[in-house]
This record gives structure tokens, C-alpha cells and sequence, in this order.
């Protein structure tokens, strides 16, 4: 039986002058309510870049797309975009992925989200 597909979500963003603080409190406070739902992510990661820290990558991933839907009912992506975003400029609309394809240092992990057993 095949493994339920991973959902990713992905945002870039770059975060207003004179707003990384409240970003990253605000991203904070998002992820503890976050990780408390019954729906909650898998994973949340915010990646900023080393030479212009503005430049921030937000990635949330989910079980499957049938999690990342539930989550979505709850109102707290919503929340997300409506609080954290508010101090952020040119963020892009979240774009949903299933994973395809994983490589580890062992080799292929998983194949249409499948496990392939390698790689563990």
C-alpha cells in the first residue's frame, strides 16, 4: 500500500524594515498554537537568508493534503498570512506541493510517497 502523499506549503516573503522582530515573535506565536491543533503540521521552518536576513522562505509540511486541508479549516493559515504577513512585503501566495521525490545520503527515501526502505 502506498504511503499518503507529503504536503508541502511554501511562502516567500521579505520581511518590512524594522519588522524582523515582530516577524519572528509573531511566527513564533503562530507555531505553538499551530502545533497544538489536532491537524497540526509535521514541520515548520522559516529560512532567512544569510546575506539579506529579509529574504525569509516559510515551509509547512503536512502528513498529506487531507491534513493540510483540515488545518486549513481551522482559520490558522488564515491567521498566519493575516498576522505574520502583515509585516512582510512581496510574499507570494502559499503554494501547495506533494512530495515526489526524496534523496538522503543512503539514497532514494521516497518515490510518490512511497518509502522505499533506504536511506532509514
Amino acid at each position: 500500500m502506498v504511503d499518503p502523499m507529503h504536503y508541502i506549503l511554501s511562502t516567500q516573503c521579505q520581511v518590512k524594515p524594522g519588522m524582523m522582530e515582530n516577524f519572528l515573535r509573531d511566527v513564533q506565536q503562530w507555531e505553538e498554537k499551530a502545533m497544538e491543533s489536532p491537524h497540526a503540521p509535521e514541520y515548520h521552518a522559516v529560512y532567512l537568508q544569510r546575506t539579506n536576513p529579509s529574504h525569509a522562505l516559510i515551509v509547512t509540511q503536512f502528513v498529506n493534503q487531507e491534513q493540510a486541508e483540515a488545518f486549513g479549516e481551522s482559520g490558522l493559515l488564515e491567521n498566519f498570512h493575516n498576522r505574520v504577513m502583515a509585516c512582510a512585503m512581496d510574499a507570494t501566495a502559499a503554494e501547495g506541493y506533494d512530495l515526489y521525490y526524496g534523496i538522503g545520503s543512503a539514497g532514494p527515501r521516497v518515490v510518490f510517497g512511497e518509502e522505499t526502505g533506504t536511506g532509514h
